[in-house]
């Protein structure tokens, strides 16, 4: 009964550890819908510790890669190659999981909890996007 339940518990450490890169992940996007360079740098070199964590690379890589980004315009583009390794394991998770935004303007998609639209990649179109997927 101990080993089936030490098997049930590391098959449940992606799924949390996934649900923690969510959220580190929405607080990099955070601070680039606020315009904050700063707060997308901290948080993105959280992601990138929590990521290695995980044995996620490709996320960490991509996220000290906006953590380094020399300005905001910078971090909104590396913060696409994210996403899109984020889309990947969102793809993977099982149960609760941001919802997908993609902007046609940019040509490029997100991850953020369902609601209204808060477009990550340029502080001009911040509410342009659809919901593509729950």
């Amino acid at each position: 009964m101990k080993k089936l339940a030490l098997i049930l518990a590391l098959a449940a450490l992606p799924v949390l550890a996934n649900t923690n890169l969510f959220t580190k992940y929405e607080s990099v996007r955070q601070g680039l819908l606020k315009g904050s360079l700063a707060d997308a740098q901290k948080n993105a070199t959280a992601l990138a510790a929590d990521a290695k964590a995980a044995k996620q690379t490709a996320v960490a890589e991509k996220a000290e890669a906006v953590a380094k980004a020399a300005d905001l315009k910078a971090a909104r583009e590396t913060f696409g190659a994210l996403s899109d390794e984020m889309l990947k394991i969102r793809e993977a998770a099982k149960g609760a999981r941001p919802s997908v935004y993609y902007c046609p303007m940019v040509k490029k998609s997100w991850l953020q909890p369902k609601g209204e639209v808060g477009n990550p990649y340029d502080s001009a179109m911040e509410k342009c996007g659809m919901l593509k997927s729950e």
